[in-house]
């Protein structure tokens, strides 16, 4: 019997924490589950906002440059963050485990495009409790970053262009950018558009982004979370007309981006982001994104100012001031 009855104790210990381990396990992966719908809705529109700020700007007119023509620009490039972009609404029936502290079951939190409110979190790993402040946004209506640009004719109507954005920081947010571009004549097929001063281009450009987000610690029980990032690319096609009214080139374009996205978060813990940054893989994906410009470019011998107003679900305005060789 005392045999009996400790075997009987074994099963009983055994099948417990099996159990607890079970549930443990299964907390965390609710947890993470939870953790990767918010982190999506909140970086999300900044993502998005990425592809506009990275599709317009690349041209001052339509028209082609002669070989070894060298253009120069320093560019101000402005995003105008829309309402409707910076906020989600979260209710607890969304969520497996977190929920909201206190009596409320639903709220509106800010994106990483919004203001600096927060709500706090809870949720629970076992009998442990833990709660954190929801990400805070970049609390501004513009998010505004300087870029350089170059521009170099080549044979057959051909232009190549590149992109440089430093990194710029707003509050706890970071965008950085590289990007490069073609543009092609057709207007130097159509001998009456030539000679008219009107002109028609097609454009395809590339850019590669990061955009990250520094946040208040989540301490969970297996380690902390800090920050998340997105790493983008961004492919555009265009279709340009331009033209010339003395010094005034006046262009207006069509076009459509091809936006893809990861996720990761930072941290510490190497197993909880470990199951974060596997799960957010979930969360990768991209999105097409169709939007049209108006350009104004002015000339005074070697130099030209230009504006140009990108617009679609985003609204992006760009000032310039170019030298040409």
């Amino acid at each position: 019997m005392p045999i009996l009855t400790r075997n009987l104790s074994f099963v009983v210990l055994l099948i417990a924490t099996i159990t607890n381990a079970q549930n443990q396990f299964e907390d965390i992966s609710n947890v993470a589950d939870d953790l990767v719908f918010l982190s999506d809705q909140f970086i999300a529109p900044a993502a998005k906002a990425a592809a506009y700020q990275s599709s317009g700007g690349w041209y001052t007119s339509a028209k082609k440059k002669e070989l070894w023509d060298f253009e120069f620009s320093i560019q101000g490039n402005v995003l105008i963050v829309p309402r409707k972009f910076d906020r989600f609404f979260v209710d607890e029936s969304q969520l497996k485990n977190l929920r909201i502290k206190g009596e409320e079951t639903s709220a509106y939190l800010p994106t990483a495009l919004g203001n600096d409110d927060f709500v706090v979190i809870e949720g629970s790993i076992g009998s442990d409790v833990f709660e954190f402040d929801s990400p805070e946004g970049i609390n501004q209506a513009t998010v505004n970053h300087a870029q350089f640009q170059a521009a170099l004719g080549l044979w057959k109507g051909i232009t190549l262009i590149a992109r440089y954005s430093p990194e710029i920081k707003i509050n706890e947010a970071k965008f950085e950018l590289l990007g490069g571009g073609l543009q092609y004549s057709l207007s130097q097929w159509i001998p009456k558009f030539y000679n008219s001063g009107f002109d028609l281009s097609v454009l395809g450009t590339f850019s590669k982004y990061n955009v990250g987000d520094e946040f208040n610690e989540v301490d969970l029980r297996l380690g902390t979370l800090n920050s998340i990032l997105v790493d983008g690319e961004a492919f555009s096609f265009n279709v340009l007309a331009s033209k010339t009214y003395g010094g005034f080139d006046v262009s207006a374009a069509i076009g459509a981006a091809l936006n893809n996205f990861d996720y990761s978060v930072g941290g510490e813990g190497d197993l909880i982001l470990e199951i974060l940054n596997e799960a957010l893989s979930s969360a990768d994906g991209n999105d097409i994104v169709f939007k049209a410009d108006l350009g104004l470019n002015y000339r005074i011998k070697n130099f030209s100012i230009n504006s140009m107003l990108t617009f679609g679900q985003y609204s992006n305005l760009i000032f310039g001031v170019n030298y040409n060789l």
